[in-house]
């Protein structure tokens, strides 16, 4: 099952990693929005033509390692994505080729490739002859998929609300475009390699990214906030690691409990 929550890397295109270059065939201007982490700006063009085959290329500057694809809030509905081999560009492992896509956020993954360029090639939009956009474009490595399914309490879509009374009794409400946070927990988490992974998180010494969907919705009876596959964040552990054993029974599982929250870099 391909549902339960996954754990990636920073993307390799975000805005922080030194050197990362975007070039569009059309909406140049734009073509480093997608690095930004934000589901709020994009790259999109204008007066732009499905038969015009528009790519969009990312340049990391120097060779990376590339296990995943995530592309966030975009309107492509043909297209392919292929990789720099050193000498012209090919398909992955598992070919990136669309031709009839309804999705608006796609997540693929393939064997992993040693790469600094990689480029996609928009043939059609969801609505014909429509301008393209795209709000994230994330390349990076699986740290691990949960075997197990953690309890998700303390979920918060933050608006880093301030409020301030005014002589009249009426209330202004500031708000920005804030954070989100969660806990994970699991009492007698058995599991060697989701295990592994929870420490790989603790360990890990700058932000990694969360989707609570796993890449899919479906196992949800309604779709909310935090829960989506757009709402990808990149998020560390704000608590000590611990992992006390099930009532001191070293043959029993260990009680985890993980606090996330979103972070700047």
């Amino acid at each position: 099952m391909s549902y339960q929550i996954k754990f990636f890397n920073k993307s390799w295109s975000d805005f922080e990693t030194p050197s990362v270059v975007a070039t569009a065939s059309e909406g140049q201007t734009y073509a480093y929005l997608p690095f930004n982490r934000s589901n709020l700006n994009a790259w999109q063009t204008t007066g732009s033509a499905d038969a015009n085959n528009t790519t969009y290329v990312v340049d990391f500057g120097t060779t990376r390692s590339v296990h995943s694809l995530i592309l966030l809030i975009h309107n492509f509905k043909a297209f392919t994505v292929k990789y720099w081999n050193g000498t012209t560009y090919v398909d992955f492992s598992t070919p990136i080729a669309e031709t009839a896509n309804t999705a608006s956020s796609s997540f693929y993954s393939f064997t992993s490739v040693d790469t600094n360029k990689i480029k996609i090639t928009i043939t059609a939009c969801m609505v014909v002859d429509d301008d393209k956009f795209l709000f994230q474009f994330i390349a990076t490595t699986l740290i691990g998929q949960l075997a197990g399914w953690p309890i998700i309490s303390k979920h918060n879509v933050s608006k880093n609300r301030v409020i301030n009374q005014m002589l009249s009794g009426k209330s202004v409400v500031f708000e920005n475009t804030g954070f989100f946070s969660c806990n994970l927990s699991v009492e007698r988490w058995t599991s060697n390699a989701d295990l592994t992974i929870v420490e790989a998180l603790y360990n890990s010494t700058e932000g990694f990214l969360v989707s609570l969907c796993g890449g899919s919705e479906t196992q949800f009876k309604t779709t909310r906030q935090g829960y989506r596959k757009q709402d990808l964040f990149l998020m560390k552990c704000t608590n000590e690691y611990s992992a006390d054993y099930y009532s001191g029974i070293y043959n029993s599982g260990v009680n985890i409990s993980i606090d996330l929250m979103e972070v700047t870099t």
